[in-house]
């Protein structure tokens, strides 16, 4: 070994020990600070009044199954995974957001993994302390929602994928962890699918003109037959309004190149009174500098990783009968079948007013498993007949073009789908991130010694301001837990609580629990009449005064006290009572 490369573990032992230490600490404190936003309402288990929250509350696998499908644009694998976690822990903030966290640092040495596999133990560490000090990263790893996990199951899968085609003995226990790392993801968000693609471009352009069909490609068609029911689902949740959201692939681009989102945007989906570091031409040209030097590594990487060495020992094997693999492409593919129509009957049971248009490309879409298996069945058949690959196929070849598709691929697929359905955000971005770092640090040590001493200061410094400039954003405008714990201390036990129906006022439920407060979303008149002695709050989020059907409820009462705050106010009425 040599006195350089001793030096160079070294530095990586030393690098990824920090960015765990470091990303511990910025993920794991501070995880009750902001409050519960809208998104996080999602998550099961938390107490919601019944008819008046949207979402509703999510206390079983049905209630969790149909409120995803019914009013979400997310699979329903994160909110199945976080059921039994709330269960047991309860729904704190803490509580909640925690898996996030936990899964976010994970994903720290998982890339520190990754690199050291495809031969870049030092670029490896140096992606990882830059993950680590992500601030975007940081941010999404404090949220109680699936990014985390996606992200954190990206780089799992990506690992056991490296390790399965180097030969690894436990090669069938890893295809088996593999497939459900995979099933998982694309079961958690919907951007998972093209993460995926790219797993599939990368090993058949592997496998192409080196005998049968390999085992691993076999299974990875198999995983895309049971998984298919996710994109039939996926096709009636595109007809939520809540979809449409970005075809600029360009802005996305500008924003996802210096560092993976370093410095949050306005297209962050972050809400704050003025974007961090970005008041003033001075910060718009550091901004500018960013994003050059970030293209300037990324073109670096690209071409070294393109130019070095294939490495023909990547094992992918063919040990299993055909046979097997043509009856358990079958078997899944009536499994998936039978998932899409008992679907499509479930929805049948609704009212037609509560059915989207898309149910008839679900309904479509119903032959896709078989239609998949037909696939399985022509590659395998066909495999060996296939002309060997031109020059075309060294742009896959082996663990180096796997970096660079996993860098780029995800993001350009997502823009193409863009310019058909808009779709392109920066949360759902979070998986691709390491891989992208990863390809940086790689054309960060392709610098000069003397280049090196000067930018990595400057990177140092980058790493701050992403850190405190996230840290002063957040998902909802409204902060709901301080306005929550002011009207807790005025609320009185025999008091109505008014509280509108809507997405926007519902994570007020979660401060004022229907245990605690009598809760009104419905017949305001009538509960009025009810309790003629009570006073009533109405509860206001976004809203600058009561809807007709309350003040029609309230014409003989007065105002007497109004609590405000930010995006939210609360106004006391009093029947007869003399206003203040």
């Amino acid at each position: 070994m040599t006195e350089t490369s001793l030096a160079r573990r070294y530095t990586a032992a030393i690098l990824i020990a920090l960015s765990l230490i470091l990303g511990a600490w910025l993920r794991l404190s501070g995880l009750e600070k902001r409050s519960i936003t809208h998104p996080e309402m999602y998550v099961p288990g938390i107490p919601l009044p019944e008819g008046i929250s949207e979402p509703a509350p999510r206390m079983t696998i049905s209630r969790i199954l149909t409120g995803t499908f019914s009013s979400d644009t997310h699979p329903p694998g994160y909110y199945l995974f976080m059921l039994p976690w709330t269960r047991a822990v309860g729904t704190s903030l803490r509580a909640i957001r925690l898996p996030s966290a936990l899964l976010g640092l994970a994903c720290i040495p998982l890339l520190f993994w990754v690199g050291s596999l495809a031969g870049w133990r030092l670029a490896g560490a140096v992606a990882a302390a830059l993950l680590a000090l992500n601030g975007y990263h940081i941010f999404w790893s404090q949220v109680a929602r699936m990014f985390a996990l996606a992200c954190f199951l990206g780089l799992a899968s990506t690992v056991t994928l490296l390790l399965i085609v180097q030969g690894s003995r436990f090669h069938r226990l890893l295809t088996v962890l593999y497939m459900g790392f995979i099933l998982a993801g694309t079961a958690s968000h919907v951007f998972f699918w093209t993460f995926f693609a790219v797993h599939l471009i990368w090993t058949f352009g592997n496998a192409w003109g080196k005998g049968v069909l390999p085992d691993f490609c076999r299974a990875q068609l198999l995983t895309l037959i049971l998984g298919s029911p996710l994109i039939a689902f996926a096709a009636y949740q595109s007809g939520n309004t809540v979809a449409d959201l970005s075809a600029n692939a360009l802005v996305y681009l500008s924003e996802f190149l210096p560092f993976a989102f370093a410095l949050p945007t306005r297209n962050s989906g972050f809400f704050t009174t003025a974007i961090p570091l970005s008041q003033g031409p001075v910060f718009w040209v550091l901004r500018g500098a960013l994003a050059v030097f970030a293209a300037v590594l990324l073109v670096a990487a690209v071409s070294q990783l393109w130019k070095s060495p294939r490495k023909s020992q990547f094992l992918l094997k063919t040990q299993t009968s055909g046979t097997l693999w043509k009856l358990a492409w079958a078997g899944a593919a009536l499994l998936a079948t039978a998932a899409i129509g008992g679907f499509v009957y479930m929805s049948a049971q609704l009212p037609a007013e509560q059915i989207r248009a898309t149910i008839k490309l679900t309904k479509v879409l119903c032959i896709l498993p078989f239609t998949l298996m037909l696939l399985a069945f022509l590659l395998d058949s066909a495999w060996l007949r296939l002309r060997q690959p031109g020059r075309w196929s060294q742009l896959v070849q082996g663990p180096s073009a796997l970096l660079v598709l996993l860098g780029l691929g995800p993001f350009a697929l997502l823009a193409l789908l863009a310019q058909f359905r808009p779709i392109l955000n920066q949360r759902g971005m979070l998986f691709a991130s390491p891989y992208l770092l990863l390809l940086l640090s790689i054309g960060l040590l392709r610098l000069r010694t003397v280049w090196a001493w000067v930018l990595v200061p400057a990177l140092a410094v980058m790493c701050v301001a992403s850190c405190v400039s996230y840290r002063s954003m957040t998902v909802d405008p409204a902060d709901y837990g301080h306005f929550g714990a002011t009207l807790q201390t005025e609320i009185q036990p025999t008091d109505l609580v008014f509280v509108r129906k809507a997405w926007y006022e519902t994570p007020i439920l979660y401060y004022l629990q229907p245990q605690k407060y009598r809760l009104v979303g419905r017949d305001y008149a009538g509960l009025c009449a009810a309790n003629p002695a009570a006073r009533v709050w109405v509860v206001l989020l976004y809203d600058d005064a009561p809807a007709g059907d309350v003040q029609s409820a309230l014409s003989g009462y007065r105002p007497v006290r109004t609590v405000m705050a930010p995006h939210a106010k609360a106004i006391l009425y009093e029947r007869g009572g003399a206003a203040s």
